[in-house]
């Protein structure tokens, strides 16, 4: 079975539910026997949402209670029950996987490797408790909390009274349980601390009959604009020609005035630019890559101080918090957008592993073999980055090209263009990737405490 994301919209009191009903996506997918369109819920039952629906509703434990807490200790029954009466229904496990996966098909909704401070995961005691709803990022289909925080039940119409299936992990389970393919099965009067729900629905034909006139809605307003905007471009092109005849005797008197001009603003905006250069480069190493092309890049990781210099609203996580630390935590917008404001730009990722290599290419930057003392690598989590410029310098005096934080460039990991690419590794990694063919990829507006980056510049015409 494949799956294929088509769309997401939102159903409440406007689509013919029930006013104040819970928000859900709409998921629309390909498998082996056609398509398959449904909804379902976007967070978790809430506590105050069961409330609602059974006012002797109880939590195991008093701070288990907040409102926006998922509903915990549910049974099968009770949350069929509940789905019922919203006039809905509790997911299929094919409908579950489905939407945990994303359209990405990732092996937890976040991504493709463990990371619990993506998901309410990974904690040691049971009153540890879950999160409320929506406390972490949504999925690719903008579903919440699909692994972590509590395990969920779905309904694959087996006979009454007989085992039912929960999926997604909760907040005491590890990197194996909280897969989106990973399932338990228990009774289905059973209430366990870490059950919870969501509901989901099928599409009927008063849906297909809405999506349908909206997106014949869609198709007038779009035509009658195309219409208006040809009609615009017609007067506006008619209106240009009849200045530009206007124009013709005038402007021909004043050629030879304005060539004279423009000579002197090239000559003046040459010197401009080449002064302009020489300060843009003053940090940073000019390297020639493969195709015998020169481009400049920087020294070291941009630091913690360099980017709040930028944005004073950035805050670095606690482990690169210093003023000279590299800046972590970096989308890849969020670091493009630094380096433009500086005239420069990311690097290409062959731009990035030919300074890496440096001229000796060697491919751990400070050698042929792997050594951790040389650098900010093959650490434990917690141990964090180090001060930019502690590592070994390579032979074109490059830091920390190899470890401290990953490095994000300016090119695609993926064949299909939905992850950006990250080079070097980080303070976690060992010979794998702590190298500088090391690579992994992330979505653009992905961030984690060790992805950081480093500027690139073009060599000038002139310089």
């Amino acid at each position: 079975m494949t799956g294929i994301f088509l769309g997401l919209s939102l159903v409440g009191a406007g689509g013919g539910w029930a006013a104040g009903e819970q928000d859900m996506a709409s998921i629309r997918v390909s498998t082996a026997e056609g398509e398959n369109w449904f909804y379902v819920d976007r967070y978790e039952v809430t506590v105050a949402m069961l409330q609602a629906f059974d006012p002797d509703y109880k939590t195991a434990y008093a701070y288990f209670a907040d409102p926006n807490m998922p509903a915990t200790g549910i049974s099968f029954v009770q949350a069929r029950a509940y789905c019922k009466a919203q006039g809905k229904r509790l997911p299929t496990s094919e409908e579950w996987q489905l939407v945990c996966m994303g359209p990405e098909g990732l092996t937890y909704s976040y991504g493709n490797n463990w990371d619990p401070e993506k998901a309410r995961m990974g904690r040691r005691n049971w009153t540890d408790g879950p999160k409320p709803v929506g406390a972490f990022e949504p999925n690719g289909y903008g579903v919440y909390d699909m692994v972590g925080n509590v395990w969920e039940w779905v309904d694959d119409g087996e006979a009454e009274g007989e085992r039912r299936a929960v999926y997604g992990g909760s907040w005491t389970n590890g990197p194996r349980r909280t897969k989106c393919t990973v399932r338990l099965v228990s009774d289905p009067e059973q209430r366990v601390i870490n059950y919870g729900f969501r509901c989901a629905r099928s599409v009927t034909a008063a849906d297909r009959a809405r999506v349908a006139e909206e997106e014949a809605a869609i198709l007038r307003a779009s035509r009658a604009a195309a219409r208006r905007e040809a009609a615009k471009r017609r007067a506006q092109q008619e209106a240009r020609e009849a200045a530009k005849r206007a124009k013709v005797d005038a402007e021909a008197r004043k050629v030879r005035e304005a060539e004279r001009a423009e000579r002197r603003a090239k000559e003046a905006e040459a010197a401009r630019k080449a002064e302009a250069f020489a300060r843009k480069v003053v940090n940073m190493v000019p390297v020639i890559s493969t195709v015998a092309r020169e481009f400049y890049i920087d020294r070291h990781e941009v630091t913690v101080a360099e980017f709040q210099a930028f944005d004073p609203s950035y805050r670095p996580s606690e482990f690169s918090a210093g003023e000279k630390m590299p800046a972590t935590g970096m989308s890849f917008e969020r670091a493009a957008a630094y380096c433009q404001s500086l005239g420069k730009r990311l690097p290409t990722a062959e731009e990035w592993v030919t300074a890496c290599m440096g001229s000796k290419g060697y491919l751990f930057s400070y050698g042929r073999r792997y050594d951790p003392s040389l650098g900010r690598f093959g650490m434990a989590w917690f141990a964090g980055a180090d001060t930019v410029g502690v590592g070994v310098p390579n032979s074109y005096g490059i830091t920390d090209m190899v470890g401290n934080a990953w490095e994000w460039v300016d090119g695609w990991y993926d064949k299909a263009r939905t992850l950006q690419a990250l080079y070097g590794g980080s303070w976690v990694n060992g010979p794998e990737r702590a190298k500088c063919t090391g690579e992994m990829g992330a979505r653009p507006g992905a961030s984690r405490p060790d992805f950081g980056f480093r500027c690139a510049a073009d060599k000038e015409i002139g310089e």
